[in-house]
């Protein structure tokens, strides 16, 4: 096994380690910034726009909004259109954001730049880095996935968040985040989108030139489709609401703010090693298998952060951060699994579409659960058991793929 990676290592180029290493620019200064900022700069928003912590948690939401309603647009917009214009479109309407966010006093303004950063998210983090991986690697697309997203922004973004808001402020601190995605807009024009060399690559680019994509109905059929995307949205709204929540659960726990924002690094952090783990687990077991890995393991430590106090409670971060920061990297292994090549980025924008309602409710809802019963007990109880649902949401695709396989041996 060694051997073999030492030799996959070697056959990628300097070409695509260049793609990998600009997908993940793209991705830390993009999702790590939406992801890692928002939690610890949650009371700054409820003071800042007058507003409820059920209302100000709305923000998340609306991200999280724009990334599934307009996924299936920006899916088949990346079909046709430059990957490399798509994606700087991606960074510069993050950028935007934050300085609106930085300048303005109305929440419903502050909602809309939410949505810019959402849209942005979408494009840089989840649609463009697949849609290259898809066109530059034939094998380990799992392990390239895996680089892309390690998280390593949203590890030190709440750290630098809780150190950097009480010494500069709100306004500095969002105009210097979209300033980093406004001079990351530059670098963007470095990316090239297809391979111009005779490897295996760009064999693999021209068998997409030729495949057909599915169609919506084709992609909406498959059962095995639905499981996944109604699995995977329960694991994106509970990553939500952790993003959101934690900070305040941890201030709930007689936590500082900079203690209670470093349970998010640690998340954060872990999710770095996570993020490769279930990378080499999806080249091993299988994506679907890894799914049913983590949604299980993520119902029980949801279960024990009620019960949780002091150490433990960065303990319990950790392992979830393990299980969850690698979700976007395995929803694309697992689509690109489920679907070929032409039809990988139409179907990751469909099935994120599909996640809406999750991604849209959990927060604002375990705000909602928390404003009437004061605590934190009953929403990390209900997320349990909808994480154990999603474990078995996971398995029954996993026994619908592995009777589809002789089938589709057959027919290769």
């Amino acid at each position: 096994m060694d051997k073999q990676s030492g030799r996959t290592a070697r056959s990628i180029s300097v070409a695509q380690w260049k793609v990998v290493l600009l997908c993940a620019l793209a991705q830390n200064c993009t999702m790590g910034f939406a992801f890692g900022s928002f939690g610890p700069l949650l009371s700054s928003t409820e003071e800042h726009f007058g507003v409820s912590r059920s209302v100000a948690t709305m923000g998340m939401s609306v991200i999280m909004l724009a990334i599934g309603g307009l996924s299936p647009f920006l899916g088949n917009l990346l079909q046709r259109l430059s990957v490399r214009v798509g994606m700087s479109l991606g960074i510069f309407l993050s950028g935007a954001g934050y300085w609106g966010l930085a300048l303005t006093n109305s929440f419903s303004v502050a909602l809309a730049m939410f949505a810019l950063i959402g849209i942005g998210t979408c494009l840089a983090s989840i649609l463009g880095p697949l849609t290259l991986v898809s066109r530059w690697f034939k094998e380990n697309r799992g392990k390239m996935l895996s680089l892309i997203n390690l998280p390593i922004l949203m590890f030190f973004t709440p750290y630098l968040v809780a150190w950097l808001l009480p010494e500069v402020g709100r306004f500095s601190l969002l105009g210097g985040l979209g300033t980093v995605c406004l001079l990351l807009v530059a670098l963007m024009q470095l990316l090239v989108e297809h391979p111009t060399v005779t490897t295996q690559s760009s064999t693999l680019g021209a068998q997409q030139a030729v495949a057909p994509a599915e169609t919506q109905v084709s992609i909406f059929k498959r059962s095995s489709f639905w499981l996944l995307s109604l699995g995977i949205g329960i694991m994106a709204g509970s990553g939500t609401a952790f993003v959101v929540h934690i900070v305040p659960f941890g201030i709930s726990k007689d936590l500082t703010l900079q203690a209670a924002s470093g349970l998010l690094s640690v998340y954060a952090a872990a999710g770095i090693a996570g993020t490769l783990l279930f990378g080499w687990l999806c080249d091993r077991i299988g994506p679907p298998t890894a799914l049913v890995i983590s949604a299980a393991s993520q119902a029980l430590l949801w279960w024990g952060f009620p019960h949780a106090e002091g150490a433990s409670l960065y303990m319990l971060a950790a392992v979830l951060g393990i299980c969850i920061v690698p979700l976007v990297m395995l929803h694309g292994a697992a689509i690109s699994q489920m679907f070929d090549a032409a039809t990988v980025s139409r179907a990751m924008g469909y099935s994120y579409s599909i996640k809406l309602p999750f991604i849209f409710g959990f927060a604002p809802g375990m705000g909602l659960l928390f404003e009437r019963f004061g605590n934190y007990d009953l929403p990390f109880l209900l997320t349990a058991i909808l994480l154990a649902t999603a474990g078995v949401f996971f398995y029954l695709m996993l026994q619908i793929l592995r009777r589809r396989r002789p089938v589709v041996s057959a027919r290769t």
